[in-house]
């Protein structure tokens, strides 16, 4: 008896090991995902205002409720310059895949 319950236990722990794998696997495939979504993000943002994008970085993230949503919210600083001299930091917020918020310091306007 003592032998066909010490291979269930193995059995058992085998699963909850391929289970915390495969979670874990999931949840940097999530992550990647993420970050190139808020990378489109950032970069069409900085199109739009005209902007320099440097380079970007992940900052924090955690599990939150926003309204209604509940899911991951990371918060990523991005470096951008306005005028090709200058360099600023500025932070874009997403909830699972969607953006919540970009924010940038106030920064110099190019010279015409």
């Amino acid at each position: 008896m003592a032998t066909i319950y010490g291979q269930n236990c193995m059995i058992l722990a085998d699963a909850l090991l391929l289970i915390g794998i495969g979670f874990a696997f999931m949840l940097f495939w999530q992550g990647r995902r993420q970050a190139e979504q808020a990378r489109n993000y950032v970069e069409r943002y900085c199109q739009q205002q005209q902007l320099q994008f440097i380079d970007m970085a992940w900052k924090s993230g955690k599990i939150a409720k926003i309204k209604r949503h509940i899911g991951w919210l990371s918060r990523y600083e991005f470096d951008f310059s306005s005028d090709g001299e200058s360099r600023y930091t500025g932070c874009a917020t997403l909830l699972n895949m969607r953006l919540v918020d970009i924010t940038t310091p106030p920064y110099r306007l190019p010279q015409e």
